[in-house]
C-alpha cells in the first residue's frame, strides 16, 4: 500500500541489488517522521539474504480501513499490529523487495508474492496464510479501486497477485481431492496422465463429487481446470 520508493541504478546490477539491501539494512527506526511515530507502537528486526532490517510497528487507528496494512514510504518499513507475529516477516519482505530489487519492472508484486512465499509459514499454516493474504489484497483492491492516489499500473499489480493467491487456493483444493475424485489415481499418476485424459475423469467425476463434497475447486470457475491441466 506503499508509495513506492525511487528506483536507484541498475536494477538488473546484482552488485547494486546487494547493495540496496546494505543501505535499507541501515535505516533506523528510531528516526521515522513524525506522522508515523504517530501511530508507532512497537518496532522490530527480520533477517533476509544475511542483513538485519528494522521495521515499525503500528496501531491498527493508523488506517483503520485496511486492516493488515503494511508499507515502505520513504524507506521506514511498517506493518499493523493487526498482522499475526508469524506472518510480518513474508509480508514485509514481500513488501521490501517490491520496492527495491524489483523496483520499476513490470510484474513486481506478483514477483514479490513468490518471493514471500518462500518464508512463509509451512504445514497447514501455510493454506491460512494464503487466505489471509488473499483477504488482504482483495481489501487493498477495494481500497484503491476508485482512488486517483495511485496509477492504473499499480492497481494492475495488486489485481495480478490477488489472480495469483487464488489460483494457488485452488491448487491447495485439488491436492486435497481424495483419490476417488481423481478416477482411483493418486494425484501424481493424475498430473501424469494425458491432458484428455484427465479431462475426460474430471467430467466423469464431477457430478458426483459435487453431491457428496462441494468443493469450489470442482465447482465455481473455469480457471481452476486449468491449474489441473497443466
Amino acid at each position: 500500500m506503499s508509495k513506492k520508493c525511487k528506483k536507484d541504478g541498475n536494477s538488473s546490477s546484482v552488485l547494486t541489488k546487494y547493495a540496496k539491501l546494505k543501505y535499507w539494512s541501515q535505516v533506523d527506526t528510531r528516526s521515522v517522521p513524525a506522522w508515523l511515530k504517530k501511530y508507532k507502537v512497537g518496532s522490530g528486526r527480520i533477517s533476509y539474504r544475511g542483513e538485519r532490517f528494522s521495521y515499525s510497528i503500528l496501531s491498527k487507528e493508523f488506517e483503520l480501513r485496511l486492516p493488515g496494512f503494511v508499507g515502505f514510504p520513504q524507506g521506514h518499513l511498517f506493518i499493523s499490529e493487526e498482522v499475526p507475529e508469524d506472518y510480518r516477516k513474508p509480508i514485509l519482505i514481500h513488501e521490501f523487495v517490491e520496492f527495491t530489487e524489483f523496483a520499476g519492472q513490470v510484474d513486481r508484486c506478483r514477483r514479490a508474492v513468490v518471493r514471500e512465499l518462500f518464508h512463509a509459514p509451512k504445514g497447514e499454516e501455510y493454506s491460512r496464510y494464503l487466505e489471509y493474504r488473499k483477504t488482504f489484497f482483495e481489501r487493498l483492491i477495494e481500497f484503491y479501486r476508485d482512488s486517483n492516489d495511485v496509477s492504473d499500473e499499480f492497481k494492475m499489480e495488486i489485481q495480478g497477485s490477488y489472480e495469483l493467491l487464488k489460483k494457488l487456493i485452488a491448487q491447495l483444493e485439488i491436492e486435497d481431492l481424495p483419490a476417488e475424485c481423481l478416477g482411483g489415481h493418486s494425484l501424481k499418476e493424475f498430473n501424469n496422465l494425458d491432458v484428455f485424459e484427465r479431462r475426460k475423469i474430471i467430467s466423469r467425476e464431477q457430478s458426483t463429487v459435487v453431491k457428496q463434497k462441494p468443493l469450489k475447486s470442482l465447482t465455481s470457475s473455469f480457471f481452476i481446470w486449468n491449474i489441473a491441466f497443466r
